[in-house]
């Protein structure tokens, strides 16, 4: 199970990448931004699942990232491919502030468990 988020990220990456390499109106920011999305999600997912942290955890936070990084794929293709006033991507730098604050108060929780 550990390794099948690991090769479904790799996967959907391979496939958004050739994606926005074939499809001229695919703006390259908005496929890298992508990109990047999915491989950071994946490393969060693959991260918790290799962790020593509880059950209850793992499963929360594998939910809730699943989800972040559906949410941050959907903003990243939709925003305007540029950073300059994209609120799209200061909304997604808002929920990668979120993730890590998640990553941090878990691993803190796991020091006195």
């Amino acid at each position: 199970m550990k390794n099948l988020f690991l090769i479904i990220g790799v996967i959907l990456i391979l496939l958004n990448t050739l994606t926005g390499i074939l499809i001229s109106t695919y703006h390259p920011f908005n496929y890298l931004m992508v990109d990047f999305s999915i491989l950071f999600s994946t490393f969060l997912i693959y991260l918790f699942s290799n962790s020593n942290i509880s059950t209850g955890y793992k499963i929360g936070l594998t939910a809730i990232f699943i989800l972040t990084g559906l949410i941050k794929i959907v903003f990243c293709l939709v925003s305007s491919p540029q950073l300059q006033d994209n609120f799209l991507m200061i909304s997604v730098l808002g929920i990668l502030a979120f993730e890590i604050t998640c990553i941090i108060s878990a691993f803190t929780m796991r020091k006195f468990s």
